[in-house]
């Protein structure tokens, strides 16, 4: 009988993205100080209206926008914890809090999402040109944040691409930021964006040589929700029906 022959199938685990121990040891310096530059990221730009707002005496805010504030803040400390463990070698303690990120997750998801509607009901868009464009923006980067941490929670046990998953989830949300500290959307927040995004497939090209598959297809979406095409997709028919009834 002849006997048949099966091509194992090649993954990025066998294309060089199993890191020696050295190696891991440099990932974790890298994937905590992009942590850590996010984390400074956020709280520069929601330093004014948020986080020192008593100090810049600026105007109060309503509860709600406080509860999304302290959920996102959470989420964001938690991500940093989350790298500082695994750089220290604590990765029992790293995977005990995992079920705390799949909580503060939605609730990240669930807050926005109700923050931004009620924002675009008020008639409120800054930065952006209308309401359509506000929501278009928001919503993608929302689902897309849903999708990057819903596959890096199932796809926990492949650390290579669970780690990339969750360092693309939080930049989705470097808009608002570099929007409120560069006074709204202009070529110089999307550079700084786009610089960011790309850290991470630089990083792989300088380590590894190649680009691992997550950050192929996970940052081209990142750049898909940025405002400029977010802004164009919201001037569809269907799309403006569907703002006007949810609004409604």
């Amino acid at each position: 009988m002849a006997s048949i022959h099966v091509t194992p199938r090649v993954t990025d685990a066998g294309r060089g993205f199993t890191p020696s121990a050295r190696t891991r040891r440099i990932d974790h310096r890298f994937y905590t100080f992009m942590a850590s530059a996010i984390s400074a990221g956020v709280f520069l730009g929601f330093s004014r209206t948020y986080f020192l707002k008593s100090y810049f005496h600026a105007p109060a805010i309503p509860f709600w926008v406080h509860v999304h504030g302290a959920v996102f803040t959470a989420w964001m400390l938690l991500y940093l914890a989350q790298n500082l463990l695994a750089l220290n070698g604590q990765m029992r303690w790293h995977r005990r809090m995992g079920i705390l990120g799949v909580i503060l997750s939605l609730g990240v998801v669930g807050s926005g999402t109700a923050v931004v509607i009620r924002q675009a009901s008020q008639g409120r868009s800054f930065p952006f040109p209308d309401t359509y464009s506000l929501l278009a923006v928001s919503f993608g980067q929302m689902i897309l944040f849903a999708g990057l941490v819903t596959a890096g929670l199932l796809l926990r046990r492949d650390g290579e691409t669970h780690k990339r998953l969750l360092l693309m989830a939080p930049l989705l949300f470097f808009f608002p930021v570099f929007g409120r500290l560069l006074g709204g959307i202009n070529p110089v927040t999307l550079l700084l964006a786009l610089c960011f995004f790309f850290a991470g497939p630089v990083y792989d090209l300088v380590t590894r040589r190649r680009i691992h598959t997550a950050y192929r297809w996970g940052v081209p979406l990142l750049v898909f929700t940025t405002p400029p095409f977010g802004v164009l997709a919201s001037h569809a028919v269907l799309w403006r029906h569907f703002a006007d009834w949810l609004l409604r």
